[in-house]
């Protein structure tokens, strides 16, 4: 099986989903189904409308990606706020670094900075 480099960068764990040391699989899918390994069929995959607005992207539909931290095809929800803010590093794998600008008030000198 293979797989086209898109989206995300072309980050490797994109591209091959065993490449961790542990067996990577989504929790939600039976790999072993009998009636899929007679037709050598691929393992249905899990995915799901995060709502939102958002709509869900054709990778976490018909892609090989195994993601924890995916909110489409892994175990994360997005709850009540959205981030807005500058991305500062994409170094640490399947994660980001935002910075965001507010104000902060100093009670001393009663006053914003």
């Amino acid at each position: 099986q293979t797989a086209i480099m898109s989206g995300k960068a072309g980050h490797p764990a994109y591209f091959d989903p065993q490449s961790e040391k542990a067996y990577m699989k989504q929790p939600t899918v039976f790999k072993n189904k009998k009636s899929l390994i007679k037709k050598g069929t691929l393992a249905p995959r899990f995915f799901k409308n995060v709502g939102l607005g958002f709509r869900t992207p054709q990778d976490a539909k018909e892609g090989v990606y195994i993601d924890k931290k995916c909110p489409w095809a892994g175990n994360v929800s997005i709850r009540g706020k959205l981030l807005r803010g500058i991305v500062v590093s994409t170094k640490m794998k399947r994660t980001i670094v935002i910075r965001r600008d507010y104000l902060h008030y100093i009670k001393k000198y009663n006053r914003y900075e």
